[in-house]
């Protein structure tokens, strides 16, 4: 799996349109095996999306995004994370824990599916009682 977070410095772009470098994490078996800076250098959207399906991307992370943009990258099968802020690091580590969702923000970790089926399944069970 590889996963692009569009960054500027050590933290999330504010605006994936805008921003001038992708970091592309490769992913196997929940650890990180490869990374390298991929330059976005065309503002075109379309050149964009073609050359992260190049880069076989399969999850895009992200500050900003247009909901246009967003649209064009979700048909092209990459799953997009947007909405989220903070450093790098970070953020891709919640995202190997299952713990991003968009809209995160540094210091916010949120609850990964198992927890929150067991918190459903808790609340569900103190109701019948």
């Amino acid at each position: 799996m590889r996963v692009a977070i569009a960054r500027t410095g050590e933290t999330v772009a504010p605006c994936l349109e805008y921003s001038a470098t992708m970091a592309i994490f490769t992913i196997e078996e929940g650890a990180i095996t490869d990374q390298f800076d991929f330059p976005l250098r065309s503002r075109d959207p379309f050149d964009r999306v073609r050359l992260l399906r190049d880069q076989e991307v399969d999850t895009v992370i992200c500050g900003g995004v247009m909901e246009k943009y967003e649209d064009v990258l979700k048909a092209s099968r990459i799953q997009v994370i947007s909405w989220v802020s903070g450093p790098v690091e970070h953020l891709l580590n919640l995202f190997l824990r299952g713990q991003l969702i968009p809209g995160s923000h540094p210091g916010q970790v949120t609850p990964g599916r198992a927890q929150m089926a067991r918190d459903r399944s808790t609340s569900r069970k103190q109701r019948r009682t």
